[in-house]
């Protein structure tokens, strides 16, 4: 069996952290588990980063799907770092990816006090400024239809509506644009399939979370066609923080040490 990763990178594939003990092994909190042979009932002691639906388990019994069953024994307390897995009447049961004793680098996950859906958010937020080309602050000037799209056609379903908003650069947090405007290509359409997209209108002001429309791709296949271009994408809500509503995407930047 491979090692299990540090808590740190589990952190990051896990949506629900929390410190457990042990209670029963080969039992299982809702009926909705039919096989129980690598499943234990393990009282959530701690919650540590969670989404909002499993945000309330802290001090309640629920069932995990071991990773390792072999190496859990009743009364242990350990750090889970799982999925939502089941949805039942009487409790939930999650899918651990893995697990470690408590000690130094799983206290390190949580500050004191913290809250735990406001630490899966920030984790998320970090993972989303990492994995973009550019980060900058700026103004958006213009707002157009991009060259070579037709209007005229008829509309197709799921039709992004693509415009794209040219951003005065104010501040560069990551990355280099070569110039101090830069292009940012979106999808104008509120269909389901693009409604959490931002959507841009000139004045406005903010921080800005771009990809290359290849990488935009990768994250969303149901991006515009790849090709090389000069512009960017963005297609995820936290691609973009309103200067007026600051948030997450503040605070990692003030946490960062500011701008360059």
């Amino acid at each position: 069996m491979p090692p299990t990763p540090p808590p740190d990178a589990l952190a990051g594939q896990a949506r629900f952290v929390f410190r457990g003990t042990v209670q029963r092994l080969n039992a299982a909190t809702i009926p909705e588990v039919h096989d129980t042979s690598s499943t234990a009932v393990v009282r959530v002691d701690e919650t540590i980063q969670a989404p909002r639906p499993l945000s309330h388990y802290t001090g309640k019994e629920i069932t995990v799907l071991l990773a390792a069953p072999i190496e859990v024994k009743t009364g242990d307390q350990a750090v889970f770092f799982a999925d939502a897995w089941l949805f039942g009447n009487k409790g939930v049961a999650v899918r651990s990816l893995g697990h470690h004793p408590p000690g130094p680098q799983t206290v390190a996950l949580r500050a004191p006090g913290s809250d735990p859906v406001a630490n899966l958010e920030d984790r998320d937020t970090r993972a989303h400024f990492d994995s973009a080309e550019s980060v900058l602050s700026g103004r958006v000037v213009s707002v157009r239809v991009p060259a070579g799209i037709d209007e005229g056609r008829p509309p197709r379903e799921h039709d992004p509506e693509w415009r794209e908003a040219v951003v005065e650069v104010e501040q560069v947090h990551k990355g280099s644009p070569a110039t101090k405007q830069v292009t940012v290509r979106f999808p104008a359409s509120n269909d389901r399939m693009w409604h959490r997209a931002p959507k841009f209108l000139a004045g406005q002001r903010g921080h800005f979370m771009l990809h290359t429309p290849a990488a935009a791709a990768d994250r969303d296949r149901r991006a515009a066609p790849v090709r090389p271009a000069d512009y960017y994408e963005v297609l995820h809500s936290e691609d973009f923080e309103p200067e007026e509503h600051p948030g997450r995407v503040q605070r990692l930047l003030s946490s960062l040490g500011g701008n360059r």
